[in-house]
């Protein structure tokens, strides 16, 4: 008996909220209703266009950062650059990925790919917006990047433990990537069906010595290659590696010179000519002080890529 009397009061409680909830949902306008929570879609579904924040550069510049998410939980979706994958102004416009992978991550980024790209505004045109377009399956959206709010404002200064963006380099002397933005590679040529190298120097550039809770003053970095722009996506010997992986295998031949520098290679296959470029992010996830939710803790290099039959 002391059961029945427990659950029937709950029980009536339950179909009250029930009823009210009823009734409230149907004094609510139209287009206040019916909005149910749902699972992902496996495909059909938008691409959304993200401005994850900015930084103002030393020299008067401000950086842009963009990232996407493909709220489709299996379809990867290709966008070609034109007018359903644009950005305004049009002088930045062509930097932007036309591939769009599925993802599902743990915590705070979700499906998010955060910073792919970035477009730096000159000193002169700061208060410009930056305006990502992008169209699939009947949704369009648009995401204006601007420096107007504190909330989105980023920097390039260290983690709390002395974490900073990895360097990347295409060779010892050429230019290096501490950021989103990043470099871009002399052109590589290819054959479609034929295996080329791609390959790239990385360092881990945490100034850690001032804090003595870090187990290690250099981490093990880890590395992706993702088809950023093209017609097919290739085939990667090793697409991904985390620093774990690496400091456990020594993967990729990358045990640090004297320089600090690391060698990373991939073999790609290419099944399809035209024109790609390869982006390859490179992550000290593996510090105290970084984890893929922060924006500290990546740099951005780019490959392009010629296939030919």
């Amino acid at each position: 008996m002391k059961v029945r009397s427990t659950i029937a009061p709950l029980v009536a409680a339950t179909l009250t909220s029930v009823l009210y909830a009823g009734i409230a949902s149907a004094q609510l306008p139209e287009h206040l209703r019916n909005y149910p929570l749902a699972s992902r879609k496996a495909s059909g579904d938008a691409i959304a266009p993200m401005f994850n924040g900015w930084i103002r550069n030393e020299d008067g510049t401000t950086t842009m950062i963009f990232g996407f998410a493909n709220k489709n939980s299996k379809e990867v979706v290709d966008i070609p650059l034109g007018v359903n994958n644009r950005i305004e102004p049009a002088e930045f416009d062509g930097v932007q990925p036309t591939h769009f992978p599925s993802y599902t991550r743990r915590g705070f980024v979700g499906i998010q790919e955060r910073g792919v790209f970035a477009v730096t505004v000159p000193a002169d045109q700061k208060d410009t917006e930056v305006v990502w377009h992008l169209s699939h399956g009947g949704y369009s959206y648009s995401i204006p990047g601007r420096a107007t709010t504190m909330a989105y404002q980023m920097s390039n200064d260290g983690g709390a433990l002395g974490s900073m963006n990895p360097a990347i380099r295409f060779s010892q002397s050429g230019a290096e990537s501490t950021g989103r933005e990043g470099v871009y590679a002399d052109r590589v040529e290819a054959r479609v069906g034929q295996t080329v190298t791609l390959s790239a120097l990385i360092q881990d550039r945490g100034v850690r010595e001032k804090y003595p809770e870090n187990k290690s003053l250099t981490v093990p970095l880890g590395t992706e290659w993702i088809m950023h722009q093209g017609p097919a996506t290739p085939r990667f010997s090793q697409a991904s590696i985390t620093g774990k992986e690496r400091a456990e295998s020594q993967g990729e031949s990358a045990a640090a010179g004297s320089n600090g520098w690391s060698e990373v290679i991939t073999q790609a296959t290419f099944s399809v000519p035209g024109d790609y470029i390869i982006r390859l992010r490179v992550d000290n996830f593996e510090a105290d002080d970084s984890q893929f939710d922060n924006q500290c803790c990546w740099s951005n290099a780019y490959v392009p890529v010629t296939v030919v039959r």
